[in-house]
């Protein structure tokens, strides 16, 4: 059976603060919502060839496609670890260690 297309956006971590970025096809930006989405196998295989080119090294660490649905008109991620990424929230609450400890 033949794989389903996906349409993907290209997403590698800051090299200076570690934060996700997303390619929107001249530059890195933290939002998703500003990535260049490849739609057709041919935009896919640029983007790989954007994520192996060295001139990005300077830049961000790791580029790598991702996989995404556009059905809400933007690129949303198809796996939750890239959705978390997007998402650029913690997934805990900060407060409470620090809350606790000065309790004791």
């Amino acid at each position: 059976m033949a794989k389903t297309f996906h349409p993907a956006v290209l997403s590698a971590h800051d090299l200076l603060d570690g934060h996700a970025v997303w390619w929107t096809g001249s530059d890195w930006s933290p939002h998703i919502e500003a990535a260049h989405v490849a739609a057709d196998t041919g935009a896919r295989a640029a983007l790989e060839a954007t994520a192996a080119a060295p001139a990005h090294d300077a830049e961000v660490v790791g580029p790598y496609l991702v996989d995404v649905t556009l059905a809400s008109g933007m690129p949303f991620p198809i796996v939750r670890r890239e959705a978390i990424r997007a998402d650029r929230q913690p997934t805990f609450a900060y407060g409470e260690q620090t809350r606790l400890r000065d309790a004791a």
